[in-house]
């Protein structure tokens, strides 16, 4: 345990120590100006690129996690039955990842038809 703190400390200084080496963003390359619809529309492509196959990977571990647990407690009814429970949350942040995409994108679309 303590050599495990040690190697976290000494990656958090060493990538410290790299980050406060590099020169500033700004001043090397500028801050380009960006429109709202670049931002939003860049916003959008984002969730789609990130949490899209990050959540499909969440959801595709938890399945076949459960169906692993299910064939491993098959005869043991007490520890299935509970097995059986997690599919329903499961199921509940699939949907959740899947309104955040959709509130995401209609927020967005909002601003963009109210900026115009």
């Amino acid at each position: 345990m303590k050599g495990l703190k040690r190697a976290v400390q000494c990656l958090i200084s060493s990538a410290a120590s790299f980050i406060l080496a590099l020169p500033a963003w700004a001043a090397v390359g500028g801050i380009a100006e960006r429109t709202a619809e670049e931002a939003s529309s860049r916003v959008v492509q984002l969730l789609n690129d990130v949490l899209r196959p990050f959540g499909a990977l969440i959801i595709f571990v938890a399945v076949a996690y459960t169906g692993f647990k299910m064939v491993m407690t098959a005869h043991r009814p007490e520890e299935r039955a509970q097995t059986l429970a997690s599919i329903p949350y499961i199921l509940g942040g699939a949907i959740v990842i899947g309104g955040v995409m959709i509130f995401a994108g209609f927020i967005v679309q909002l601003m963009l038809r109210a900026g115009q």
